[in-house]
């Protein structure tokens, strides 16, 4: 499996809320530019404050990050090509963490991504397209944060996927996953299984219902490191409005969970915010 997904090296990695377009050819998709705000709760931060993971590594109230998710998008008949950039950072003022700092990160990411999908079937109910992909994925952070190691990894992915839908399910993938961790100094090599869906419903015109949802499943490891997680579920739900053109506004509610290999207990992270964004989408 490992050797496969090293041949899928330059092709992808999945990239959720693709956008359909009607007419062939290079796309630039500013998908959002913009700050969200917010309160959240993490449950057994105490036993994950040396996990990588900056959701659950300590307990947050307050949260502010800003986001940026850039994509070259190329349609053609037969295949899609995503090339993209997603990047959030943001601090938190904690209580009830004695001997740690009153500011911690609640968000930290950086994660380029290149997706390629095969298209062999269409459903003419939401216009969507169902077919092979590949993808790969580098992830890292800006800054290590408290006692944790920087994340540092690249994820490769192969399965099936179902895009370009135009409502409902718009977005559907199940991969085989194989991760190179070098956050430690000694590699780690991880296979998993994942399973993941965009689900839109638009309604009154300027109002847009979503939820985004994976799960991620690990099977085997190529030696024991405690941080690795057995298996991590996110989801979102959120009500997009567009306030004016490309400006939007978008409360939300998101929840993390995972469980480590050390820990007797999982650890999870619930978010309630508002986002203001800006997107915008240029033929080229």
């Amino acid at each position: 499996m490992r050797k496969i997904c090293l041949l899928s090296l330059g092709l992808c990695f999945f990239v959720a809320d693709a956008f359909a377009y009607d007419v062939p050819g290079l796309y630039a998709n500013f998908k959002r530019v913009g700050l969200d705000l917010g309160t959240s709760k993490v449950s057994n931060y105490r036993e994950y404050e040396g996990s990588p993971n900056t959701e659950i590594n300590q307990n947050t109230q307050g949260v502010l990050k800003g986001v940026f998710e850039f994509a070259f998008e190329y349609e053609q008949p037969k295949y899609r090509w995503d090339n993209s950039i997603y990047t959030e950072y943001g601090k938190s003022k904690i209580h009830g963490n004695p001997g740690r700092k009153s500011h911690v990160e609640n968000a930290d990411k950086i994660l380029l991504a290149s997706d390629y999908t095969y298209k062999i079937w269409h459903l003419d109910s939401n216009n969507a397209d169902i077919g092979p992909f590949a993808n790969v994925a580098y992830q890292t952070e800006f800054t290590a944060d408290a006692d944790a190691k920087r994340q540092n990894l690249m994820r490769f992915q192969q399965g099936l996927k179902l895009i370009n839908g135009t409502y409902g399910i718009t977005d559907f993938h199940l991969a085989m996953v194989e991760e190179w961790d070098t956050t430690y100094k000694k590699d780690d090599t991880k296979t998993a299984w994942q399973i993941g869906m965009t689900y839109k419903y638009p309604f009154a015109e300027k109002y847009r219902f979503e939820f985004e949802t994976y799960y991620r499943d690990y099977m085997s490891y190529s030696r024991y490191e405690a941080t690795d997680f057995r298996y991590e579920w996110f989801a979102i739900a959120k009500l997009n409005v567009k306030v004016h053109d490309k400006f939007f506004v978008e409360p939300y509610a998101s929840y993390f969970r995972a469980d480590d290999r050390k820990r007797d207990k999982a650890a999870s992270s619930l978010v309630f915010g508002v986002a203001v964004a800006y997107s915008e989408i240029f033929d080229l």
